[in-house]
């Protein structure tokens, strides 16, 4: 009998394809593209911009994005039955998505062009989605070890091109404030929590399981360069969060009940000293720039953000759009937009309310904001009932601390041009797709989508 069990272990896994070089190049540049757009090869050619419209370049993003949505597509051409499938498992997404689309009726005139982009982009990045889990699935590619080494190939990138183009990557409107290759100092800071995430969750797992853990001189370059590039964006918001995910990783790692709470309760002090004394504390200095948390300028209005969420609230009520919004793409704009409106010069540049709840109650009003929690519940509901000692799983649960974490002063739920949102869909995606036994625990990773 277990002669038979293991030579039909060995048939399924003849069945399982070994990825291809062209396969897993596919796989890291649609992850890199999703994470960093078309813009990285810009920045690499010497561009410093806010926006690609302002050097006349937009035609190339586009035409890129265009080819990857393409691939992407034939991809799920070529694996007709793992395609469908993934639809039939993934239709709560699936309608969450049809329903912002839908919205579009609400949007005033003079910004239906804006909507009508927003949809095509979201159809887009969801397309570069499906076809990313049906190669995960078809070639038995890690999910979380892949978005690591990817995370890793562009924070080397990001340090040639801090030595290459140092003064290009600071920002032209938030003077002092590094960006490097992204469009703004926020983006960065998010993309180096989201690398530090990556770590913590991967070194976690192979310390539970292996010596192999952990190559400590890989894991520790990466995390400083991350913490270095927190501090050098000057977003508070995740240097916090670097500290959050530290208190995570801690709880996963000790078993000891005293220790969790001597750890939480010192974490807690840690985060509330730097918070009050952030104005005292010099931590890098440059020699054309002074990076220090003086410059994070904090308060407790969060640098004008609880303003900003009172200001919107009190625009949602006046024109009694409590219940369906403005519809995808309707609020945020210049001359003629529902935003430019309001008595708050900040509302000229931002184009979010910096809460991602906030502007789900912009864009969609109660109805929206209601599915959305119930949608994440299920996520997370299925989550807690997935093989809890899987790496994808550690990832996916330290990622939601960060994805949850962010929303509280940044906007990314639901938002087409924001990397976070986009794999958090990929990872909802992944999970939607995960198959559970009826006992309600999972027996292993992704098995709903049959390739055979």
């Amino acid at each position: 009998m277990e002669l038979a069990s293991t030579r039909r272990n060995f048939k399924r896994q003849l069945k399982t394809k070994k990825p291809s070089s062209r396969i897993l190049l596919f796989v890291y540049l649609q992850l890199t593209n999703i994470i960093t757009g078309p813009d990285l090869v810009l920045k690499f050619l010497g561009f410093k911009y806010g926006n690609v419209a302002e050097i006349g370049l937009g035609w190339f993003t586009t035409s890129v994005n265009f080819i990857f949505v393409l691939l992407s597509a034939l991809v799920l051409l070529n694996n007709k039955k793992a395609s469908l499938q993934l639809v039939t498992k993934a239709k709560k997404i699936i309608i969450i998505l049809v329903l912002t689309f839908f919205s579009s009726v609400l949007v005033l005139d003079n910004m239906f062009s804006q909507s009508i982009n927003l949809i095509f982009l979201t159809i887009g990045y969801f397309i570069k989605v499906c076809s990313l889990i049906v190669l995960f699935d078809k070639y038995n590619i890690e999910f979380s070890a892949t978005l690591l080494k990817v995370l890793k190939i562009l924070m080397i990138l990001m340090l040639l091109y801090l030595v290459i183009f140092f003064a290009n990557g600071f920002s032209t409107t938030l003077i002092g404030r590094y960006q490097s290759i992204f469009n703004q100092p926020n983006t960065l800071g998010q993309f180096s929590s989201l690398i530090i995430v990556a770590l913590f969750s991967d070194r976690l797992y192979f310390s539970k399981r292996s010596k192999r853990a952990n190559n400590n001189l890989s894991f520790f370059f990466f995390l400083s360069i991350g913490i270095v590039f927190v501090f050098m964006s000057q977003s508070f918001t995740n240097l916090l969060l670097i500290t959050l995910i530290l208190l995570i990783y801690f709880f996963y790692s000790l078993s000891n009940r005293i220790l969790q709470v001597l750890l939480l309760i010192s974490i807690i002090l840690f985060s509330f000293f730097i918070f009050t004394n952030s104005k005292d504390l010099s931590v890098l200095s440059f020699s054309n720039v002074n990076v220090s948390a003086s410059n994070f300028k904090r308060d407790l209005t969060l640098t004008g953000r609880t303003q900003i969420w009172r200001d919107v609230l009190d625009k949602i009520q006046l024109e009694n759009k409590t219940l369906c919004g403005y519809g995808i793409g309707g609020f945020w704009g210049k001359t003629g937009a529902p935003s430019s409106k309001i008595d708050n010069a900040l509302f000229a540049e931002i184009g979010q309310s910096h809460n991602g709840l906030i502007d789900l109650y912009v864009q969609y009003g109660l109805i929206g904001v209601s599915l959305f929690i119930c949608f994440l519940s299920s996520i997370l509901n299925k989550l807690s009932k997935m093989k809890s000692n899987s790496s994808h799983v550690i990832f996916f649960n330290f990622f939601f601390v960060l994805f949850l974490f962010n929303n509280l002063v940044e906007s990314s739920f639901l938002q087409p041009k924001n990397f976070l949102n986009i794999i958090f869909v990929l990872i909802a995606t992944y999970i939607l797709t995960t198959a559970l036994p009826k006992n309600g625990r999972q027996r292993g990773i992704n098995k709903s989508i049959n390739l055979s």
